[in-house]
């Protein structure tokens, strides 16, 4: 066995446990473990490829184009993962028509830390502010929650000292899509004109996602989690990169 084969074989049984322990144990990367396990099948492939190729010329021709593809979906993935990173900040417009909280997962009728960090930027922003804009608080009722994402927003609010009244929910969204969908239908027949400045609250590697999906007026205030859950934070901007290219694609 040669030693880049070697070298490869090593690599992908090593990216394989690591990108099992990332899926079975500590499920909240598991994105990251699901690209693991790609990078093990790739490295299995190119090993394949680099004996076959002593003898085959299509197995040398197959080699070169794995690497090409391998080399352009990095550059793609940069490229990407540049514009999540460049847009993931808070742009203050002079006063906004209104505020858009776009859900996140609910832990039973609790918010989870992604979610409540989303709603702790919403109130910062809500407090910097002196207006009575309306807030639209969006997302539906997952798997495991027993309450809409709306719903429990609305009540961390409230709880928080925000008007009842200044908000309006949205509970039938279920994906980034329907989040801007209906909430713009939402915002227009409260009288809110297209194009105007709304306050789009998310986690700050979502909001190049959402104002790609927005288009024109939104303006995006970011959501931060606590750096001490860095490593969530790392798979959530990795994941992000794919996301967007979906969007971007369909």
């Amino acid at each position: 066995m040669r030693k880049t084969e070697i070298a490869c074989y090593t690599l992908a049984v090593l990216f394989f446990l690591l990108g099992a322990s990332m899926r079975f144990v500590f499920t909240a990367v598991r994105f990251t473990g699901f690209l693991l396990w790609c990078g093990a099948a790739a490295l299995v492939l190119f090993a394949l490829l680099d004996r076959w190729g002593q003898r085959r010329a299509w197995a040398r021709g197959c080699k070169r184009l794995l690497l090409v593809l391998l080399v352009l979906g990095t550059l793609l993935f940069t490229a990407l993962e540049a514009m999540v990173v460049s847009n993931a900040r808070t742009s203050w417009p002079e006063e906004p028509a209104a505020m858009v909280i776009l859900g996140a997962g609910v832990n039973g009728t609790q918010p989870s830390l992604s979610l409540e960090s989303r709603l702790e930027a919403a109130l910062y922003y809500i407090g910097q502010d002196p207006g009575q804009f309306p807030i639209v608080v969006t997302g539906s009722q997952g798997p495991g929650e027993e309450i809409s994402e709306a719903r429990c927003m609305a009540q961390w609010l409230v709880e928080h000292q925000v008007d009842p009244d200044r908000i309006l929910l949205e509970e039938q969204a279920g994906t980034t899509e329907e989040n801007v969908a209906y909430s713009k239908a939402l915002l227009a027949a409260y009288g809110v004109e297209e194009g105007a400045a709304v306050a789009v609250v998310t986690s700050d590697y979502h909001l190049c996602r959402a104002k790609w999906l927005w288009g024109g007026g939104m303006h995006p205030v970011a959501a931060y989690m606590p750096g001490q859950f860095w490593p969530l934070t790392v798979n959530y901007y990795v994941r992000e990169a794919f996301a967007l290219a979906a969007a971007i694609v369909f």
